[in-house]
């Protein structure tokens, strides 16, 4: 998988993350602009989502920190797809 379908899904997740963490009506633009460590009582539960759902290690939380954005781009970076595992966004049966 390339880095640009890497990011797609991550968008898509982080996105949904994002909305169900802080509960706001904006727009996916505006949020993608938006940097949730503003807002600290709901953030870290923000990030330790990502960190769950894309299996990233908490010594690297400190890397997907920022706007939404930066933190998708860094995520995808950080991400490694294990084949054997199932993604958020796929269905097993």
């Amino acid at each position: 998988m390339d880095i640009l379908e890497k990011e797609r899904i991550v968008r898509k997740n982080v996105l949904q993350i994002f909305k169900e963490n802080f509960k706001v009506p904006y727009a996916e633009d505006e949020i993608l602009d938006y940097t949730p460590s503003d807002v600290e009582d709901t953030a870290i539960s923000y990030y330790e989502s990502i960190l769950d759902i894309f299996y990233i290690e908490p010594k690297y939380l400190q890397n997907v920190k920022g706007k939404v954005k930066d933190t998708i781009k860094k995520v995808a970076e950080l991400w490694s797809i294990n084949p054997y595992a199932f993604g958020p966004w796929e269905e097993s049966f």
